[in-house]
């Protein structure tokens, strides 16, 4: 990424942060299917730990 276009990118997430009016994201939320995948991984690395200690 070239310099300019850095500036650029970081003067426009600096704008959306500093403005009080604007709604706008940074960065799009995360998908549902990406969060309940997570926790179904969580859970089972969670079980998988716990009847391999005992």
């Amino acid at each position: 990424m070239s310099t300019d276009a850095f500036d650029t990118e970081l003067e426009r997430r600096l704008q959306l942060l500093e403005s009080p009016e604007d709604n706008g994201m940074i960065l799009p939320d995360l998908p549902l299917r990406d969060i309940v995948l997570c926790a179904v991984g969580l859970a089972a690395g969670t079980l998988l730990l716990l009847w391999w200690c005992l």
